[in-house]
């Protein structure tokens, strides 16, 4: 994957005098203004270099408490890798930067610069309206006084300024022009086509004969398919699902139900348990009578649609009129099912395999989910795809492979070649 430049640092440096006369206590001001890092004509200093170690820091204690981990910050290996993340950065940023300016590609049209300052104010109204709705909803706050309060908080939130967005949006551009011009000359062969392809196909052909499930799971996905395994069928269907009150009583109730049975679980004493497995038992008397009413509500429908299907009624059609599944829009030609499926519902994928016919359509289905009519769309030959059913995928997919591997060398080679010098010891 091309590297990502981090052109979006803040380097500041911060002046702070410090007091004392004592020969042994470091101006901070002086100290701060160390140079660790020469390269293409630049100086970082350690402030600047402290600050992106910070960033970095601050990211990925971000990211470990978001899962629930913990991130020390003050570990000897910690320490290490963030510096080492900082320096690299800021080389890159320097030697690409210089190369941009080099080539000119940081020049931008009138044009370009219009359509990144749409794309600017675009993105930071949507920053600025996730603060106000989740920040400020319900607050007394009007007019310039609001404004002023959702800037301030968007600010506290390490949400970025139009400048800086401005800034990072121009860059981006800049260094996309720089390495098109890198890769321009990239190209995939028949040959590399041919033996890659060749090479996907055992692989697919492998991994579905170990796990055949995972085929109609990477149809679903919308993964390139390179080898089809036996036993499958398309099937479409109509799915009359229950009305939105419905499957909200519904999953209110089977939520209610989970934490009467974990309540049982961790009950202290057989009091404690035998009333929550109680009340759990009296909640699933409820979730039973919620679903018939919910089978009740859609029956009307279920009944018009099942005699259009028997009055020969296109199914297509039907479809299009009754069909409440939203995975429909992106699955035009069905939903791949074997016996050897995992990721259906029992009820769907024994009522699919039960029709004996291309052609045949199913009784009313009632899963989980509504009521269903299936048909049996077609049969799904086994073997290889062929291979210009992927080439354009495949081609695309090898060409930004081998842009990216080409454009992180010559990158790399820029780096190696500006002979940065890096005082890491002065960090201490």
């Amino acid at each position: 994957m091309r590297k990502r430049m981090l052109l979006a640092l803040v380097l500041v440096l911060a002046m702070v005098v410090s007091s004392g006369c004592s020969l042994i206590v470091k101006d901070e001001a002086v100290d701060r203004a160390t140079p660790i890092i020469e390269v293409m004509g630049r100086t970082f200093t350690k402030g600047e270099v402290q600050e992106q170690i910070e960033y970095i820091h601050d990211y990925y204690e971000s990211m470990y408490s978001y899962y629930g981990m913990s991130y020390d910050r003050t570990a000897a290996e910690t320490i290490e890798t963030a510096r080492t993340s900082a320096i690299d950065s800021m080389v890159y940023e320097a030697v690409v930067t210089a190369k941009m300016a080099e080539g000119g590609y940081d020049q931008l049209t009138a044009e370009e610069l219009a359509e990144i300052e749409a794309k600017v104010e675009e993105d930071y109204q949507v920053y600025y309206d996730s603060v106000e709705l989740f920040s400020f909803s319900g607050s007394d706050l009007t007019g310039e006084e609001l404004e002023k309060a959702i800037v301030e908080e968007m600010a506290v939130q390490g949400y970025p300024t139009k400048e800086e967005l401005l800034e990072s949006e121009k860059l981006t551009l800049a260094e996309n022009k720089l390495f098109e011009d890198v890769v321009k000359d990239v190209a995939i062969s028949d040959e590399e086509f041919s033996t890659e392809y060749q090479l996907r196909v055992e692989a697919a052909k492998n991994s579905y004969e170990s796990m055949a499930s995972s085929y109609s799971t990477d149809l679903t996905n919308g993964a390139t398919i390179y080898y089809t395994p036996a036993g499958y069928r398309m099937v479409k269907h109509i799915l009359i699902g229950f009305t939105d009150e419905d499957s909200a009583a519904i999953s209110d109730l089977e939520s209610q139900i989970a934490v009467k049975k974990n309540a049982a679980l961790v009950a202290e004493d057989d009091a404690a348990k035998e009333a929550a497995n109680a009340e759990a038992a009296e909640l699933e008397t409820q979730l039973e009578a919620a679903k018939a009413t919910a089978y009740a509500n859609i029956q009307p429908t279920v009944d018009e649609v099942a005699a259009k299907i028997a009055a020969g009624e296109d199914f297509d059609a039907l479809i299009e009129q009754y069909n409440t599944d939203p995975g429909a829009a992106t699955n035009p030609d069905g939903y791949a099912v074997s016996a050897a499926s995992t990721n259906w519902v029992a009820e769907f994928q024994d009522a699919s395999m039960a029709l004996a016919n291309v052609g045949d359509v199913s009784e009313a289905v009632n899963t989980e989910y509504g009521v269903h009519f299936i048909k049996y769309a077609s049969d799904v030959a086994e073997g290889p795809v062929a291979e210009a059913d992927v080439k354009d995928a495949l081609v695309s997919e090898l060409l930004t492979t081998k842009q990216n591997a080409l454009y992180n060398s010559t990158v790399d080679q820029w780096i190696a070649d500006a002979d940065a010098k890096i005082y890491t010891d002065r960090l201490n």
